[in-house]
């Protein structure tokens, strides 16, 4: 075989592999683009910029179409929060804000089967379940995967005890530490807005002190004093 042939077998595998690549990555790459407008609309709505009630039903087709075409966390947790931030605009109690919430849960159990390691993801769907009047059980089991798969992500810990105080009483003794965790991590990072909270009335003071008098009485000695 000529080294003119060889080049040739080369040049033609090599062009191959190449077309069997773009081939495979394709679709990630249409999903990924098509996707586009609803991490833009995420992202500006985080920066203060709420994405407008009209335009919900094209992002929420939009990330449906992405997941058609790719099958992924990323787009199903979007999805997720579509759902949920259009009930914010009409009312939770209603036929169409719980269908909206059934929407929403839907897509974020799907986005933590592909992906657990989801903190924020596991919080939201907590939320979803107290929303919608789910059984105590299932709020305190989402809500503590979200704890132990991110105990310390700072722009969870206010919303997360949020709910936890709110639950409290429903946690096992043994699970309770991760409770009075996150009320030390909160304490810590965030004592001004906690303080504030608390005096709104928002974080119930009655069940902070008795959460945290026997196994933190110099904290819950703080707490009483500075609130």
């Amino acid at each position: 075989m000529t080294i003119r042939i060889k080049l040739i077998l080369h040049l033609s595998l090599a062009a191959s592999f190449a077309v069997v690549t773009i081939l495979l990555s394709y679709p990630r790459l249409v999903s990924s683009l098509s996707y586009l407008p609803v991490d833009a609309a995420l992202k500006r709505h985080w920066e203060d910029y709420p994405i407008k009630k009209d335009r919900f039903p094209a992002l929420i087709g939009i990330a449906k179409n992405a997941n058609q075409v790719l099958d992924r966390a990323h787009y199903w947790q979007g999805l997720g929060w579509l759902y949920f931030l259009q009930v914010n605009s009409s009312n939770y109690k209603t036929q169409e804000g719980k269908q909206l919430l059934s929407e929403a849960q839907i897509a974020f159990e799907t986005s933590l089967k592909k992906s657990p390691a989801d903190p924020a993801a596991w919080l939201r769907l907590a939320w979803i379940h107290a929303l919608l009047n789910h059984d105590y059980s299932l709020v305190v089991k989402t809500l503590s995967m979200s704890f132990y798969t991110g105990r310390a992500e700072r722009l969870l810990i206010l919303n997360r005890l949020d709910l936890a105080l709110r639950y409290t009483s429903y946690f096992e003794q043994e699970d309770l530490p991760i409770v009075r965790d996150q009320v030390q991590l909160a304490w810590h990072l965030f004592q001004a807005p906690m303080l504030e909270l608390i005096r709104s009335g928002a974080f119930d003071k009655k069940t902070l002190l008795r959460l945290m008098a026997d196994s933190h009485p110099e904290l819950a000695i703080e707490l009483q004093d500075e609130s």
